[in-house]
C-alpha cells in the first residue's frame, strides 16, 4: 500500500496531473476518470492515443447479459455485442467518467472513479474503480481494483477482461512478443503485425508465454506491458502504421486477457499490471 501526502486531499478533481521521475513522465486526466493519457520518455513525445474515450490506458471489464439493457435502455448498435462493459474513461457518446478521489505525493498517485458503460449514453456503472500508480526507473507500476455493486444478482459466465487496455499513437505499430514454447530462454521474438505493416483490426489474440507484449516504432523503441501469470493477450494496430498523433484515428492496442468471473454481489477484485 502506498502512503500518500495529506496535502493532496485538497487537490481539485479536474485536469491532468503528472508523475515525473526524471526518466519517464506519466499523466492521468481527472476529467476522464483518472485514466492515463500521457506517457513519454523525459522530453519525448506522448505515446498514448486519445482520439475517443475508449482509448487511453484504462481499466475495462466485461460480463453479461448480452445484450445488456439496464432498465430497458438500449445500447449503441455498434457496440451491442459487448454486453456489460464499464470502462474507466467514458462512454461511446463522449460522456466522461467521474473521478471521486485523487491523492498524490509527487512519487505516486491514488484515484477512484465511477466508470461509464461504454455502449450507452450517460449510463454510469454500479461500481467503482481504484488505481495506485507509481514510477520505478523507466517502469510504471499499477495496481487496479474493481468494486462491484450490481443490483442485478444474476451470475453470468466468465469473460476475458482487459487488464488494462493500452492504446498507442500511430508511430508505435510493430507488435512484438515471445509466443514460443520455451519461455525465458532468450528465444527469438515474433512480430505479430503484418510486414509490410497493415491494419490488424479486429485485434489478434495470441499466447504471450513470457507474460509480456510491446508496441514499438520502426527503431524498436516503444511501450510494453508485463502481466505476471497472464499468457493470453489481444493486440493489434488500426489505420496507417507509422503516422498520426494523440487525436488521430491510427492506434496500436494491447490488453492482457485474464478470463474472470465477476460476482454480482459486492466484490473486490485486485488486479496488478506494470
Amino acid at each position: 500500500m502506498v502512503l500518500l501526502s495529506a496535502i493532496a486531499l485538497s487537490a481539485p478533481l479536474t485536469g491532468i496531473h503528472f508523475l515525473d521521475n526524471g526518466q519517464i513522465r506519466l499523466g492521468v486526466d481527472l476529467d476522464k476518470g483518472g485514466s492515463i493519457v500521457f506517457l513519454a520518455k523525459r522530453q519525448g513525445p506522448n505515446l498514448i492515443n486519445g482520439a475517443d474515450l475508449g482509448r487511453q490506458i484504462q481499466m475495462s471489464f466485461y460480463s453479461g447479459p448480452v445484450p445488456f439493457t439496464p432498465n430497458g435502455k438500449q445500447p449503441s448498435q455498434d457496440w451491442a455485442g459487448l454486453g456489460w462493459n464499464p470502462i474507466q474513461t467514458g462512454d461511446c457518446y463522449h460522456n466522461p467518467s467521474r473521478t471521486l478521489a485523487f491523492k498524490s505525493d509527487g512519487k505516486s498517485l491514488y484515484l477512484k472513479c465511477i466508470p461509464m458503460q461504454w455502449p450507452f449514453d450517460k449510463e454510469p456503472g454500479e461500481r467503482t474503480f481504484e488505481a495506485w500508480i507509481s514510477l520505478e526507473g523507466n517502469t510504471v507500476r499499477a495496481r487496479n481494483r474493481l468494486l462491484n455493486h450490481r443490483s442485478d444478482a444474476a451470475q453470468y459466465p466468465a469473460r476475458g477482461q482487459e487488464l488494462p487496455a493500452i492504446y498507442t499513437n500511430g508511430p508505435w505499430y510493430r507488435l512484438m512478443s515471445y509466443t514460443g514454447d520455451r519461455p525465458f530462454t532468450h528465444g527469438p521474438l515474433s512480430q505479430l503485425t503484418k510486414s509490410p505493416p497493415e491494419s490488424t483490426f479486429p485485434w489478434v489474440t495470441f499466447p504471450a508465454t513470457e507474460n509480456w507484449t510491446a508496441l514499438v516504432d520502426a527503431a524498436g523503441w516503444g511501450v510494453g506491458i508485463v502481466e505476471p501469470g497472464c499468457q493470453t493477450m489481444s493486440a493489434g494496430f488500426f489505420g496507417k502504421p507509422g503516422f498520426g498523433g494523440t487525436l488521430s484515428s491510427e492506434t496500436g492496442y494491447i490488453a492482457p486477457n485474464y478470463t474472470e468471473l465477476l460476482k454480482a454481489t459486492p466484490h473486490r477484485q485486485a488486479i496488478r499490471s506494470r
